[in-house]
């Protein structure tokens, strides 16, 4: 009976936890119905895509949130405690034609090598561009780096799990089918819910993630350096940083990937107060990297 109770009162505490995931997804879909519904209405024609700007403004932000739910998921850190965690993720990642088991594989392997001669990231960022042009190719660097990530993922999944990928990949390929059914049958409403928002989100979602071990000089194979040394969190306004799931918040991730999205801040604080450095604004960042350049591999 209290082994009963005891497990009753854990998921009741977990469902509980959850409350902020579910409501950011509900964000989600409200902002996405209200902007297709508005981009229908005829009688406006493409003239609709100006009233509807911050909508899709909010929509390029919610997306990178929506990024970071297919992070969380690889950690099993968006809904704890349930199999909507993967469901969900799958569902994010297929968003923006991520394989998501290959990228839990592929992530993994980065916490584990972060920085390091064979850290999987570093197949990505060897074949950066040294131009800071890059800085303007948004949604073409943002899918190159999917599908980059996508093949060199299959290296890192173990052969229980190739049949997992191989379903992913299928599911992305529906994806694509059926967004190419939405721009032919309501080119409206796709334009303006998903591909306009799109290129918004991959040109702020660059600076965010080039944040993460700028100007970190990649060590030997196996060693390995304190996560909080060599990672940085980025911050943004607070209300902002909640409509991302707080998705510039690198350093305290690596140092605790165990961190639920919406306590990342408040902990962010403490790693910074504990162990300081490791931390910059997105001015700051910005004025420096545009003096220094790209994240290279080097």
């Amino acid at each position: 009976m209290n082994a009963s109770l005891t497990k009753a009162q854990h998921v009741d505490a977990g469902s509980r936890s959850n409350l902020p995931s579910y409501l950011f997804m509900a964000l989600c879909v409200l902002n996405t119905t209200a902007i297709t519904w508005l981009a229908a209405h005829e009688g406006f024609g493409w003239l609709v895509v100006v009233p509807l700007v911050p909508l899709i403004v909010l929509q390029a932000i919610l997306m990178i949130g929506v990024q970071e739910i297919k992070h969380q998921g690889v950690h099993r850190q968006f809904l704890v405690g349930t199999r909507l965690n993967d469901a969900v993720g799958v569902f994010a990642a297929a968003i923006f034609a991520a394989n998501f088991v290959g990228y839990r594989y592929f992530h993994l392997e980065h916490h584990r090598k972060t920085c390091q001669a064979d850290d999987p990231e570093g197949l990505m960022y060897e074949q950066t561009w040294r131009t800071r042009l890059i800085s303007l190719l948004g949604a073409a660097e943002q899918l190159w780096v999917t599908v980059t990530t996508n093949i060199i993922s299959r290296r890192y999944t173990p052969p229980r799990a190739v049949w997992r990928w191989r379903w992913n990949n299928a599911l992305i390929v529906v994806f694509v089918a059926l967004l190419a059914l939405g721009i032919y049958e309501v080119p409206r409403q796709v334009v303006c819910a998903y591909l306009l928002p799109y290129c918004l989100f991959a040109w702020m979602d660059f600076w965010l993630t080039q944040a993460e071990h700028y100007g970190v000089p990649i060590s030997a194979q196996g060693s390995r350096r304190a996560p909080a040394d060599i990672t940085t969190d980025l911050y943004l306004p607070r209300p902002l940083s909640w409509l991302i799931l707080n998705r510039s918040l690198h350093r305290i991730h690596h140092h605790a990937p165990a961190t639920r999205w919406f306590h990342a801040y408040a902990q962010s604080e403490v790693l910074a107060e504990s162990k300081p450095g490791g931390v910059t604004d997105l001015p700051t960042f910005f004025a420096t990297w545009m003096r220094l350049g790209p994240r290279l591999w080097k």
